[in-house]
C-alpha cells in the first residue's frame, strides 16, 4: 500500500513539473501577444521548479520589455500617446523579473550547476537602457500622491548602484544623479513612515551638495520619532546638518534648542558666533538673540534683536516680541517674589513699583510685534494681557474682548 501512495506522488509530482514546463512552452509560444504571453507565464514564476529556471525569470522579463517598448515607442510617434500606468508598470516588473533571473542563475553558479552566467550582460545592458526612464515613473507617482510607487521606481533607480547585476558597469557606478533621486526617495519614505527606507535613501541623499538637507532632515525625524527613538543618532544628525549646510534653519534650531535643554547656553553662543560670521542672517541673529537672553544677557540680547529690526530682514516681529520679555520675564520674577509679602510690608510697595517699570518698559516692544503681526498672537497676545492688567484696567479688558475671552 505505502508503494502505491509513493508512486502517486511520484506521478503527481511529474505531472506538476510537466504542466509548468507547458506552461513556459505556451507563453513562448504567444510571445507575439506579449500581455497575454505575460499572464500565462505567472504560474510558472510561482512553481518551485520551474521558478528555479534562470530562463523562466528571463522569457517573463522579455514580455514585459516588450510591452514596455510598445508604450515607449509611442511617445515619439507624431501624436502618440502612451499608457503611462502600463508603461510604467511593465518597467517596474522587467526591473523585478530581470534581477530575479540574474539572482537565480548566480546561484547555480555558486552551488556549481553552471560554470559560469550567460544572462548577466545582456540583462544589464536591457535594464540599463531603460534605468533612466525610472525617475519618470517615481516623479509622476509622487506628483499624484502615490509615494508608494515613487517610493518603488526612485528606489529601484538607487538601488542599481549596489545591485550585483550591474557590478561592472561604472555608467551606474559612477552616476551622480543618485544623491538627488536618494533625496526624492527618501522624501517619498518619510511621507509613508517607512523608516527602514528613509535611513537606507538617506545615506546616499545626504551627499548631494544643494538638496541633501532634505535627506538629513528626514532622517532626524526617524531618530526623534517613538518608533526609532535614538538621542545619540539624532543629535550627530542634526550636528552633520549644521556642518554640510549650516544656511539650513532646521538643522541651527534644533542644535541650539539642544543646548538650552542641556543648560549649555554658553557653549550654544559660541557656535553661533561661528555660524553667523559666514552667514548673518535675520534668523540666526534672532537664534543669538534668544540665546543671550536665556543666558541672562539682556542688554546684549537686546542689541542683537536691535540688528535684526534695523536689517528688515525677516523676524522683525519675533524681535520685538523677544525684546520686550527681556523686560517682562524680570518683572513678572519680582511679582512673584512680591506675592509671598504682605502688602503692608515697606518692600511689597518698592517690588509693585519696580514690576511696573518693568511692565512698562516691555510694552511697546509687544505693541510693536502686535501691529507687525496681529495674527501671530503668541508673540503678544498674553503678555500684553498681564502688562494692561497691571498697568491700564480699560486697554486690559479692550484686548480681553479682542483675544476672544
Amino acid at each position: 500500500m505505502k508503494k502505491i501512495l509513493l508512486s502517486a506522488a511520484v506521478l503527481f509530482s511529474a505531472c506538476t513539473v510537466s504542466a509548468q514546463v507547458s506552461v513556459v512552452k505556451e507563453a513562448k509560444s504567444a510571445k507575439s501577444d506579449p500581455e497575454k504571453a505575460a499572464e500565462i507565464i505567472l504560474p510558472a514564476l510561482n512553481d518551485p521548479t520551474t521558478a528555479a529556471d534562470p530562463e523562466t525569470w528571463k522569457l517573463a522579463g522579455d514580455f514585459q520589455k516588450s510591452i514596455y517598448d510598445e508604450e515607449n515607442m509611442k511617445l515619439y510617434l507624431p501624436g502618440g500617446k502612451a499608457d503611462t500606468t502600463k508603461l510604467y508598470s511593465s518597467l517596474a516588473k522587467m526591473f523585478e523579473y530581470y534581477l530575479k533571473c540574474d539572482e537565480v542563475e548566480q546561484a547555480k553558479v555558486q552551488s556549481g550547476e553552471l560554470k559560469k552566467a550567460k544572462l548577466r550582460k545582456k540583462i544589464a545592458k536591457d535594464l540599463m537602457a531603460v534605468r533612466p526612464n525610472l525617475t519618470n515613473a517615481g516623479s509622476d507617482a509622487f506628483n499624484a500622491g502615490n509615494h508608494a510607487n515613487a517610493l518603488k521606481f526612485f528606489g529601484l533607480y538607487c538601488d542599481a548602484v549596489s545591485t550585483p547585476v550591474f557590478s561592472d558597469m561604472d555608467e551606474i557606478k559612477n552616476d551622480t544623479l543618485v544623491p538627488l533621486i536618494a533625496n526624492y526617495a527618501t522624501i517619498a519614505a518619510s511621507s509613508l513612515k517607512d523608516n527602514a527606507a528613509v535611513l537606507k535613501y538617506a545615506k546616499l541623499g545626504k551627499n548631494h551638495k544643494e538638496e541633501g538637507y532634505r535627506a538629513l532632515m528626514c532622517m532626524a525625524e526617524v531618530y526623534k520619532s517613538e518608533e526609532a527613538k535614538d538621542s545619540v543618532k539624532w543629535l550627530a544628525t542634526i550636528k552633520e546638518g549644521v556642518e554640510r549646510f549650516p544656511s539650513q534653519e532646521y538643522f541651527v534650531g534644533n542644535l541650539m534648542d539642544n543646548y538650552i535643554q542641556k543648560g549649555q547656553v554658553k557653549e550654544a553662543l559660541a557656535e553661533m558666533d561661528g555660524i553667523i560670521a559666514n552667514n548673518p542672517s535675520a534668523y540666526f541673529m534672532y537664534v543669538k538673540g534668544v540665546l543671550q537672553y536665556e543666558n541672562k544677557d539682556y542688554d546684549g540680547a537686546i542689541a542683537t534683536l536691535q540688528k535684526i529690526i534695523d536689517k528688515n530682514d525677516g523676524f522683525v516681529a519675533e524681535a520685538y516680541s523677544k525684546m520686550g520679555d527681556c523686560f517682562f520675564f524680570p518683572g513678572q520674577t519680582i511679582e512673584e517674589e512680591n506675592s509671598k509679602l504682605s502688602m503692608d510690608d515697606p518692600k511689597y510697595a518698592e517690588g509693585e513699583a519696580k514690576v511696573k517699570e518693568y511692565y512698562a518698559k516691555a510694552q511697546p516692544y509687544y505693541e510693536k510685534a502686535k501691529e507687525i503681526a496681529p495674527d501671530n498672537k503668541a508673540l503678544w497676545g498674553q503678555f500684553l494681557l498681564r502688562i494692561y492688567w497691571k498697568l491700564n484696567k480699560a486697554e486690559y479688558e479692550n484686548l480681553e474682548k479682542e483675544l476672544g475671552y
